[in-house]
């Protein structure tokens, strides 16, 4: 298949139509030809996929017509970058000297065109010899206005087949009475639900109940012991511990010192690590001699793995089993059915296909979930179960392919041409690696993968995408905001990483780069369209001393141990000017080579977890860049030409100075694009570039002592696209925030720092549905003010100092779905009347240690579904049991120890 690669060069070619249609002369009747006829060819691919197994020729034709597009996509984007590149607009003649070189650009488009025209003609007659047909796709939907009918995690999760299993394992790895440290491994085949099991028992509440300390750690098959360390330490953080700080300390650490602070947070504990994916006997040596054996204490590690003798130390091996056929009738029927009414059910007419397809799935929940999604895309139509059946024979067996494989196979060949581009780039990420949805996002869209659809913005519609991915079952959901019900991380199975990666292999030429075994990279004749590094220092330099790779579009460079990286090697950054994506989180770099303005056609710049002082002043040349994230650098000096950038939409940094020697007239039209803005000081100057800035949706600020808030809520009231806001004072106490009530678009606000006295009710904004505050210092209890807000949806408040009584009364907070509360020191009795937050579903309560007894009325809140503890580990046993008539009555709780 070829789709993806022309998606990519389509979306391209509708960006020059769209926006450089006016130095096109002659050439733009050329260009819409070629987008058209590359369109019309994504129906003939489905057929030639079909028939590409039993015939070389036709498999040809397809590699053909990839190599068309992505030629097609490097002419235009190249014919762009020349016409825009400011250096070459300027020269002896000043802006007149832009004239003949654009002749020039433009004479040589129609030449590369011409050329492209004549291939996709005899291309094309070559179809027709072949008798490959045209099959049209399934329209592209809109999840927008279903997303929260649809979306499978806002539904409960049933443990298919897993509840004798759940049992078993907990009379073996935590009630069997016994001392020292047990290990307890699940094994099986992927896809056969160890991690799912695994989490069922990890999140038990009879574990939360014994064990003092828990954490969970992906090993995965690219092994990287620091890494995991890492992961497990910022786990185990002890209360009151900042993750930023201790990140840093770990940042540069050898390896024995990241032993020995995960020892120290473990040693004395009593302690439970679900230690998933595990692949070589060698690889948990390794990660065993870290975690403390104390023959006083029973804990507990358990492991999943897919080989049955690794670790061989497991006193316990569960094998998991495929699940009966009644089983795997009840899983397909949720996945198949569950946006219906009657989730569950299956109309008779369907029953017998259901069954025969359900043959292919060999009881592997996987499977099973996957080949749901397909069918529930068929919405209960019978000749579209037919068809799912018919592709699953046509794909069994062929190739060696197994059951699973096929099915996976088939779901990809199942997916419209935008969602198969946008699930190639999740094997840009590292297996098993928990990603954020911003990100991958903001990758999307810097990609050209996402099309503006009416008034939703680009971003809106990549969440659209994701939903749409997610509700196939290609991808999982990590954690989801409470804050407004939208992913806010995922994660793809290492099954469906591995058909990602091998699809994009063959699609958009995507090669992975690793330390070990770099043989395969070296050896390949072609020049990689997409790249990713496990970077150490050696394979920087293994990457940079290649040849010139003009055709790279994204390179993503990932921790991969053996040192810090050194990014001012001689990486040919001139050469890769149509490089679209560079993301370079968490490597340990110190500085950004002034280099970096070569890659003018850059859009996101990923440098996330680094320890910058400074950025070039070459990012001026940037003029195409979305995305600049350099969140959590410790300190970094931003240079004042970011406010000259007018592509970007979304920038991310600690820090931002707005004192900058830039006249008004100077961000007349710059900035327009900008959606984010984390964190800018607050200063006069700041607030007037912010009144230049109408796209502008979520802002972070930082407060002086001086700053007044009422005055920048005033400014900040003409920006009508300004739905999140949130306000750093970590100095003197903000006087007031009655300014507030002019954001009335504002629908999320966050205040961390010294608030001594809340406005009134009628002073927030109207539309507020979620609200946190951090760190104030309330001299009385906040609820009799914010239970009137009428459409707040979602309150935390963390280490607010209210005082010994909460009172939540009769009918307050109407709309209140999610309540946390965290760090309320001096908090000992929470009261909520009768009718009080009628709508909550879950509460979460950590750290509050005066804290005796659970408000009464939880029990009678019909709609409260679940309940989570954390709690300190002396205190937890006596409150518990206080409190259990209540605790019963809720369907779901979690204790956390601390």
């Amino acid at each position: 298949m070829a789709e993806a690669a022309i998606s990519f060069a389509v979306e391209t070619l509708g960006n020059l139509l769209i926006e450089k249609v006016f130095f096109l002369g002659g050439v733009e009747k050329q260009v819409k030809w070629v987008k058209r006829e590359l369109q019309r060819m994504q129906g003939f691919l489905k057929d030639a996929s079909k028939k590409q197994a039993k015939n070389q020729s036709i498999r040809q034709w397809i590699s053909e017509i990839r190599d068309l597009a992505q030629d097609a996509e490097d002419v235009i984007e190249t014919f762009i970058l020349e016409i825009d590149n400011p250096r070459r607009r300027r020269g002896l003649l000043g802006r007149c000297a832009s004239f003949p070189s654009h002749l020039y650009h433009l004479y040589k488009l129609g030449n590369e065109i011409k050329s492209i025209k004549a291939r996709l003609q005899e291309i094309i007659k070559s179809r027709e010899a072949y008798k490959i047909e045209n099959i049209q796709g399934s329209p592209r939907r809109s999840y927008t206005a279903e997303r929260r009918r649809l979306s499978p995690w806002q539904r409960d999760k049933h443990l298919i087949g897993l509840e004798e299993d759940v049992n078993l394992l907990l009379q073996k790895a935590v009630l069997e009475e016994r001392k020292g440290l047990s290990i307890v491994s699940i094994v099986g085949m992927g896809g056969i639900g160890k991690s799912t099991l695994a989490r069922a028992v990890y999140n038990h509440a009879e574990v939360a109940h014994r064990f003092d300390r828990r954490a969970w750690v992906v090993v995965s098959e690219q092994f990287n012991l620091t890494e995991m360390i890492k992961e497990l330490v910022l786990q185990l953080l002890e209360p009151g511990q900042n993750k930023q700080d201790v990140l840093q300390i770990m940042m540069n650490s050898p390896e024995q010192y990241l032993k020995s602070m995960l020892h120290d947070r473990l040693k004395g504990r009593k302690y439970f690590i679900v230690v998933d994916d595990l692949w070589q006997q060698e690889d948990w040596e390794l990660l065993a001699s870290a975690f403390p054996d104390e023959e006083d204490k029973a804990n507990t590690l358990l492991v999943t793995s897919r080989s049955h003798n690794i670790p061989r130390e497991a006193r316990y091996v569960h094998k998991m089993k495929t699940l009966d056929s009644d089983r795997s009738w009840e899983l397909l029927l949720k996945t198949a059915f569950n946006d219906n009414t009657n989730i569950g059910m299956c109309p008779h007419e369907l029953e017998d296909i259901g069954r025969e397809i359900l043959t292919k799935c060999d009881g592997l929940p996987l499977a099973i979930t996957v080949v749901g999604g397909l069918l529930l895309e068929q919405r209960e139509s019978r000749s579209g179960w037919e068809k799912v059946l018919q592709e699953l024979n046509s794909h069994s067996g062929s190739n060696g392919r197994n059951s699973i494989d096929a099915i996976l196979e088939l779901s990809y060949n199942d997916l419209p041409p935008h969602l198969k581009s946008c699930f190639l780039c999740l094997g840009f990420f590292k297996e098993d690696a928990t990603i954020r949805v911003d990100k991958l996002v903001h990758i999307w869209v810097a990609e050209g993968l996402i099309s503006e659809e009416g008034e939703n913005t680009m971003e809106d519609a990549a969440r659209d995408y994701l939903d749409e991915l997610i509700n196939r079952n290609m991808v999982q959901v990590k954690d989801f905001s409470r804050k407004d019900g939208w992913v806010k991380k995922c994660q793809i199975h290492d099954l469906l990483r591995k058909l990602s990666v091998r699809k994009a292999k063959e699609e958009i030429n995507f090669e992975i780069l690793r330390d070990r075994g770099n043989s395969a990279h070296q050896s390949s004749g072609h020049k990689p369209r997409h790249c990713a590094i496990s970077c150490s220092t050696e394979s920087f330099n293994i990457f940079s001393t290649r040849s010139t790779n003009k055709h790279i579009r994204s390179l993503t460079l990932h921790e991969g141990g053996g040192g810090d990286v050194d990014c001012s090697l001689s990486f040919k950054w001139k050469s890769s000017r149509l490089l679209k994506v560079l993301d370079m989180e968490g490597l340990g770099l110190r500085k950004l080579p002034d280099t970096i303005g070569e890659l003018v056609g850059l859009r996101y710049l990923g440098l996330r977890y680094n320890n910058f002082d400074e950025l070039p002043s070459s990012l001026r040349r940037l003029k195409n860049l979305q995305v600049l994230d350099v969140l959590y650098n410790p300190s970094v000096k931003m240079p004042n030409v970011i406010w000259l950038m007018n592509s970007l939409r979304h920038i991310y940094m600690l820090d931002i100075d707005g004192n900058l020697p830039l006249q008004m007239d100077t961000l007349k039209d710059t900035l327009k694009n900008l959606q984010t803005l984390m964190f800018v000081k607050a200063s006069t100057m700041m607030l007037r570039h912010l009144a230049q800035m109408p796209s502008l949706r979520n802002l972070g600020m930082v407060l002086f002592p001086d700053s007044d808030v009422n005055e920048i809520c005033t400014t900040l009231a003409i920006l009508e696209n300004l739905v999140s806001l949130e306000l750093r004072a970590l100095g003197a106490p903000i006087e007031s925030l009655d300014g507030l009530v002019y954001l009335r678009h504002l629908t999320q606000l966050r205040v961390l720092g010294n608030v001594t006295e809340l406005p009134c009710a009628s002073n927030f904004p109207p539309n507020l549905s979620s609200l946190t505050l951090i760190l104030t210092d309330l001299k009385e209890d906040p609820m009799p003010i914010l239970e009137k807000l009428p459409k707040l949806l979602y309150l935390k408040l963390v280490v607010v100092h209210i005082g010994e009584e909460m009172l939540i009364s009769h009918e307050g907070f109407p709309s209140l779905k999610v309540l946390h509360l965290h760090g309320l020191i001096n908090l000992r009795n929470i009261k909520i009347e009768k009718g009080g937050m009628l709508e909550l579903k879950r509460l979460k309560i950590r750290h509050c240690p005066a804290l005796e007894m659970l408000p009464e009325e939880l029990q009678f809140m019909s709609n409260l579904q679940e309940l989570k503890l954390g709690l300190y580990t002396g205190l937890a046993s006596e409150f518990q049991d206080v409190n259990s008539h209540i605790i019963s009555s809720i369907p779901s709780v979690i204790v956390e120890l601390h």
